[in-house]
């Protein structure tokens, strides 16, 4: 018997796509992903083009209350990531960073700061055509920042036209491979609630 077979349903990972194309390159691998986590945990695929989100307005009432002031779409989409046990942030690289729809996201996180996210498990993946490291390393520092677990470098996949990140085999693969990591990680830190 698989001994992390005790995860499933008792944990979640969530899926935060950034893509302004629903079902495009960087969908496929963030599905291959959670594909792999969804053998054990629940998962969910959040689409940020399906939220109305606004950009952070630095009003900075956040400091004082904890919580946003602007009362839009990332009301729940803090729910989803405080239900989280896995977070996984993929974004196509435009001009070699994430997209304005990830960007706004991350911005918006800033009342979660201070570890509200801390110890949850997380991944990246970024795909562009070239020069897509920074937008990986743009992912990762986010998720460091809210201290979240990260035992993968991420996934870089080489892609423009859409469905030309199936002749990209190296990227399925480091996209399976970060599933299962996160798996590793989830059991490793005995995650499952008491």
């Amino acid at each position: 018997m698989d001994k992390r077979s005790n995860l499933k349903k008792e944990m979640k990972a969530i899926g935060i796509l950034g893509s302004p194309r629903k079902n495009g390159n960087t969908y496929f691998l963030l599905n291959e992903t959670l594909n792999i986590l969804s053998k054990e945990l629940d998962t969910e695929l959040v689409f940020l083009g399906d939220y109305s989100i606004g950009p952070c307005t630095s009003c900075l009432s956040c400091r004082e209350t904890g919580e946003c002031s602007i009362k839009d779409g990332m009301q729940e989409i803090y729910r989803k990531l405080f239900e989280a046990d896995a977070i996984v942030l993929a974004s196509p690289s435009y001009f070699g960073s994430v997209t304005a729809q990830m960007k706004t996201f991350m911005d918006r996180t800033w009342p979660l700061r201070n570890g509200r996210l801390k110890d949850k498990i997380g991944g990246s993946i970024a795909v562009g055509r070239r020069y897509i490291e920074n937008t990986l390393v743009t992912l990762n520092t986010f998720l460091l920042r809210h201290r979240l677990i990260i035992g993968h470098r991420g996934v870089l996949g080489y892609a423009f036209e859409k469905g030309e990140i199936t002749k990209d085999p190296e990227a399925i693969k480091m996209a399976h491979e970060l599933g299962e990591r996160m798996l590793e990680l989830l059991q490793k830190f005995n995650r499952k609630p008491t």
